[in-house]
């Protein structure tokens, strides 16, 4: 156990404040993790067989995965009576990026639900696209840093990512320094 995790367990109320703590951070480090391997080889067009485009997805995916995991432990911190100050500043990040890349999750772990007469059909917006009205299911573009589904889009950028780890990181400093007894 580091020191930062060592200064929360022993000042935290709740027993699983310690271990949401170290789970955290493990997701932010996921997410470090999914971010470089989506932008250590790009793929551009079928132009690199060793990365296709549905690894991309992927790691995509379990970024998505790794955000919403990263958000979800900082709430269980933060509701430890200890914490709860930092509410404001978790909030703060929830709608920044949390709440818009939990969507993005949703995206992949939900699709089925999304066919042409499935339940949530009405969830994929028509759009029109270069004269063309279609429905999109997933997009892709590495030029622009961009994953898109229906009518959203999400900023997979390494640059975006950097913004969400230096709050993140300054959020996790903020519990630190109120772990002192």
């Amino acid at each position: 156990m580091d020191e930062d995790s060592n200064k929360v367990f022993f000042a935290a109320d709740n027993a699983a404040t310690p271990h949401c703590f170290s789970l955290a951070k493990r997701s932010l480090l996921a997410a470090e993790i999914q971010i470089a391997r989506i932008w250590e080889n790009p793929v551009s067009g079928d132009d690199n067989p060793s990365l296709p485009y549905e690894v991309k997805l992927v790691d995509i995916h379990f970024y998505f995965v790794a955000l919403r995991n990263l958000f979800r432990h900082l709430n269980k911190v933060v509701s430890d009576p200890i914490y709860t100050h930092l509410k404001p500043e978790l909030e703060d990040l929830n709608q920044k990026w949390f709440k818009h890349y939990a969507q993005g999750r949703e995206a992949f772990e939900h699709i089925d639900q999304r066919f042409p007469g499935e339940k949530h059909e009405g969830k994929i917006v028509e759009i029109e696209e270069k004269g063309a009205r279609r429905k999109i299911h997933y997009g892709l573009s590495m030029k622009k840093g961009l994953f898109t589904h229906s009518d959203k889009s999400w900023d997979i950028s390494a640059a975006s990512f950097e913004e969400i780890k230096a709050s993140v990181r300054h959020l996790i400093g903020q519990i630190v320094d109120s772990s002192i007894l």
